[in-house]
């Protein structure tokens, strides 16, 4: 006979809240941090504003219940064009476990990417900070 086998759940992935604000606030975003809103959450919301006035929208969220269901940290963005009334959806509630994964899913999204391109454009190369995607100048 085998002894018995018991799964232990993998850890959740840890909270990226602070730097995920550090990230946001590089890419130029208005952040909100919210470390604690209840005893199980933390919360980190971003608005980007483009040039010609679409209004992107952040949020990224870890769930760590003190006992329960293994945590998660899941994010979000939105784009609401001017003149719109209902935000487009850039990526729906996606999870993450590494600030990798949030970067990629924010700079690889084509509606922000052009949006800072039109931004860039339109400043000097010296105002424009590119230090967090090596493709920019």
């Amino acid at each position: 006979m085998s002894a018995p086998t018991t799964t232990v759940p993998l850890p959740g992935p840890r909270d990226l809240g602070p730097s995920v604000g550090q990230l946001l606030r590089r890419l130029g975003f208005t952040v909100w941090e919210q470390p604690t809103p209840t005893p199980s959450l933390s919360l980190v919301t971003g608005t980007w504003t483009g040039l010609t006035g679409e209004q992107f929208r952040f949020q990224y969220a870890h769930h760590h219940p003190a006992a329960g269901p293994v945590a998660w940290a899941a994010c979000q963005m939105s784009c609401l064009p001017p003149g719109a009334r209902e935000p487009q959806v850039c990526f729906a509630n996606t999870q993450v476990r590494r600030l990798r994964e949030v970067r990629l899913l924010v700079l690889g999204n084509d509606h922000f990417a052009a949006a800072r391109q039109r931004l860039q454009a339109a400043r000097p190369a010296a105002t424009f900070s590119s230090d967090v995607h090596p493709s920019l100048p």
